[in-house]
């Protein structure tokens, strides 16, 4: 049935491709959908509608969709590679699904002259083709609402007049800071905080702002064009177009935030260090486990860094604390009784002391320096860092003492 139901779309594609010249009565909207409950919806979504009564014409526009079989799917979606399209649907089938997962859809029809609207038209139905159908996808410069910007520009040129102020002064990074606590997504920040570099902190201005569908939907509220000489607003009539559709629903918050979890587990672990001095333990294995984990996530950062092409995950400060090498130098560590020479020989006992020793005074200083880097730094990772401080000056330590008692 659903197989049935993409070959009647295809085909209705087709025939609307055939049918070249809209009608006076068509409209071209921009759909702005609200954020939904799912991690890839947290930032909304835009469509174009193209809405002709006379031609029994009522279809959307997307971009952003992907095919899951496409071979080697997971490998060129963790690279950046993976290619993206633009996709049609009947509108009303859209809105259902949107509504079922209970995301407003506002409309904003849009005051284009015929030549403008069929120009849009055209525009979308060449983008489809099949050869012209895949692209580059980049979540901060080309995605499913900068797509739709470039078309108005495009078609309108010189007549189509955006605001330049309007949400210019934030940095990608603070754009999706703000998305992802307003939606309750913390965790999902905190995840993209840490794998997202210094391109991230670069100032949106008014046009790169509009990667965020509201931010399109504000712009066009917005901005002015030409008609017949005279600038008049880009927007005839905007409306909540499912508002019957939607039910009242509380957002689940997050109980365990990044914030809660890991000043949790500093305090445990200044706890469990302090009890470790007390009864002079030699044991490692905690240290292993903590420093192991850091350094698999600091070559998470690597491989974002040099081997994908997402082009947000370059320049990461992030590396400096997760620091690749931990994994594998933390599985030098080795446990000892107390009063048993040191394993190992001295020389590399003590070069493993240092290198904890100086792994713990370059985490001070990332400390130190926290509000200075040109990158914003995840405050919920500032209990992470201390945890990893107190950790290795406390192996720098123990392992010193050993080595002086023999």
């Amino acid at each position: 049935m659903k197989k049935y139901f993409f070959l009647v779309v295809f085909a209705f594609i087709a025939s609307v491709s055939n049918a070249q010249t809209l009608s006076p009565e068509a409209t071209i909207s921009l759909l702005t959908v609200a954020p939904g409950a799912e991690l890839y919806s947290t930032f909304g979504h835009s469509a174009i509608r193209i809405r002709d009564p006379r031609q029994g014409l009522d279809f959307n526009f997307n971009y952003g969709a992907f095919d899951f079989r496409t071979k080697g799917f997971y490998v060129k979606f963790l690279r950046g590679t993976l290619p993206y399209q633009i996709s049609g649907n009947y509108f009303e089938n859209d809105v259902a699904g949107w509504s079922q997962d209970n995301r407003a859809v506002i409309e904003q029809v849009l005051n284009l002259s015929q030549a403008q609207k069929q120009g849009v038209f055209d525009f979308l139905q060449n983008n489809y083709l099949p050869q012209n159908r895949e692209y580059a996808y980049k979540f901060f410069y080309d995605n499913c609402s900068t797509r739709l910007r470039d078309v108005f520009r495009r078609v309108c040129a010189d007549s189509l007049q955006l605001n330049k102020t309007l949400h210019a002064d934030s940095s990608y990074r603070q754009w999706i800071d703000l998305y992802a606590r307003k939606n309750e997504k913390l965790w999902a920040d905190f995840g993209m905080d840490l794998a997202i570099g210094k391109p991230s902190d670069e100032i949106t201005g008014a046009n790169g702002a509009m990667f965020l569908p509201d931010n399109l939907m504000d712009g066009l509220d917005a901005a002015k064009i030409n008609r017949d000489g005279k600038w008049q607003s880009l927007v005839l009539s905007k409306q909540l177009i499912n508002r019957d559709m939607l039910v009242v629903a509380d957002k689940g918050k997050e109980l365990i935030t990044p914030n809660i979890l890991f000043w949790t587990l500093f305090l445990l672990v200044l706890s469990f260090t302090a009890f470790q001095f007390k009864s002079e333990s030699m044991s490692f294995l905690f240290d292993k486990i903590l420093f192991t984990i850091a350094g698999i996530f600091g070559w998470f950062i690597f491989l974002l860094w040099f081997f994908t092409d997402h082009g947000v995950t370059e320049y990461n400060l992030n590396i400096i604390w997760t620091y690749p090498l931990l994994f594998p130098i933390a599985l030098f560590l080795k446990n000892e009784k107390s009063g048993t020479p040191p394993s190992g020989t001295t020389p590399k006992r003590a070069w493993l002391s240092k290198h904890f020793l100086a792994y713990g005074i370059i985490l001070i200083f990332f400390l130190a320096a926290w509000n200075f880097f040109s990158q914003e730094i995840n405050y919920a990772l500032i209990p992470v860092v201390l945890m990893l401080c107190v950790r290795a000056f406390f192996v720098w330590w123990r392992i010193r003492k050993k080595l002086s008692s023999f």
